[in-house]
């Protein structure tokens, strides 16, 4: 192995490092009491050394959130070779949304918080392959809009809901995947 595939290695290594010290802060304390600081001392290195790496604690959760995202829509193209019905790929779409949500709770908290960073392009992207499917069922690009909102607004919805309250008394004996697969499906129906 030469040098710089060694280093190049290295760079990695303290890359990740600095990524899985700021969701090891988030997941013990939230998202507030991450900074470039306690992160530095997690990974053991100065804090200039971790600001080569990020120039700030927002260029930091923008990487998360484009990780994040892509995790979470990574597999679209799958989805299209898949299924050819744009119905199909909406509801395997929520089921990935629903899963990634629950499976990495402190990385979703970021990415859908009131104080997370614009998104950039990447991020515009992935929701630009999700509105062309919309446009596919509706010929109306307003109502096209409209509809990919209101299925935004009922997937986080029920997950913001199941992740803060659970679910009501009422409910308590049904499983929270499968009510929200059926609410979904329900709603895709209806399009």
């Amino acid at each position: 192995m030469s040098c710089s595939e060694r280093r190049e290695r290295e760079k990695k290594k303290v890359h990740d490092s600095i990524i899985n010290a700021a969701l090891d802060i988030a997941s013990k304390k939230g998202w507030h009491a991450v900074t470039i600081r306690k992160i530095a001392e997690a990974v053991e290195y100065a804090p200039p050394i971790v600001y080569q790496y990020f120039e700030s604690k927002e260029a930091l959760f923008n990487e998360l959130i484009l990780m994040g995202m892509k995790m979470m829509h990574g597999n679209f193209d799958d989805a299209r070779k898949e299924h050819k019905d744009p119905k199909k790929i909406l509801l395997h779409l929520s089921l990935n949304h629903w899963h990634f949500a629950f499976k990495y709770r402190v990385l979703y908290k970021l990415m859908f918080s009131f104080e997370r960073p614009i998104p950039n392009e990447e991020i515009r992207y992935i929701f630009g392959q999700i509105k062309s499917l919309f446009y596919e069922l509706v010929d109306d690009e307003v109502l096209a809009h409209e509809i990919m909102f209101n299925w935004m607004c009922l997937q986080q919805g029920y997950i913001f809901n199941i992740m803060k309250i659970g679910l009501p008394p009422s409910l308590s004996s049904k499983q929270p995947e499968k009510l929200f697969k059926e609410a979904i499906e329900r709603f895709i129906k209806a399009i």
